[in-house]
């Protein structure tokens, strides 16, 4: 019986582990997700009121930042959202 309990056990320590690596692991890319996304609003935010034309700003979002059009677009219109308020 002892030996039975034991081998049900075994293993249960690194599956242990490997679940908090995991964790820890999506924790920190959400953090470097928000962080990335906070940077582009703040350039967003710059070359808006540096005057810097809509076009260029969704080219130089797409080239430094490899977003798709549509994300580039998205991430100027929130700008002038917030600028509005």
């Amino acid at each position: 019986m002892a030996r039975s309990i034991r081998d049900s056990l075994s293993g249960f320590g690194s599956e242990l582990l490997e679940r908090i690596r995991e964790n820890s692991n999506a924790w920190l890319d959400e953090a470097a997700f928000e962080e990335r996304v906070i940077g582009m609003e703040k350039a967003t935010a710059a070359l808006q009121e540096a005057e810097v034309k809509d076009e260029k700003i969704i080219y130089l979002l797409q080239k430094h930042w490899d977003l798709r059009l549509s994300e580039a677009k998205e991430f100027l219109r929130q700008e002038r959202y917030t600028e509005d308020k």
